[in-house]
């Protein structure tokens, strides 16, 4: 579903080969997003009593920025849906991974563990949510894969719908 629906536009004939798909979904999936939720759910688990940082500090220009791009993907994937345009769908939550991978890696929560605990929890309550808006975004793609997601982040079955 995920390589059909990110290279096929709709419409439209597609090329599609055995190499191909396991090369998008190991590099969008595994490598991108899989990697993102596996280093925020262990820095979490490890540094964060195993739960959602319960106390976070106030957000920097950079996390509000992340933060309203998460916000706001569900109306750009809906934009994307609504064109019948679902590569591009499948695009903007590629885009927000990509993000989410560059805001970890500048701001660094392994590094803020020794020096900044209250920041640490701050950058990784950001990433959750980011987290939280993309698996839900990502079920009809990927439904198993987002639910586990969406698991791990111990989100309430009633609030995984696009409304949320």
């Amino acid at each position: 579903r995920f390589f059909l629906m990110s290279e096929v536009a709709f419409g439209s004939d597609g090329d599609f080969s055995d190499d191909a798909m396991i090369r998008k979904c190991n590099s969008n999936l595994a490598n991108e997003l899989g990697n993102l939720c596996n280093r925020v759910v262990t820095l979490v688990f490890k540094n964060c009593n195993k739960a959602t940082p319960a106390e976070v500090g106030d957000f920097t220009a950079e996390d509000e920025a992340i933060l309203a791009s998460a916000r706001t993907l569900r109306e750009r994937a809906a934009t994307a849906v609504s064109k019948q345009e679902i590569h591009k769908y499948v695009g903007e939550l590629v885009s927000m991974v990509n993000e989410a991978n560059k805001y970890i890696d500048t701001m660094e929560p392994w590094q803020l563990k020794k020096t900044d605990l209250n920041r640490m929890a701050t950058v990784l309550y950001v990433l959750m949510e980011v987290l939280r808006h993309v698996a839900i975004l990502y079920q009809p793609l990927i439904p198993a894969s987002a639910n586990k997601i969406l698991d791990q982040l111990s989100v309430p079955d009633d609030e995984r719908s696009f409304s949320h």
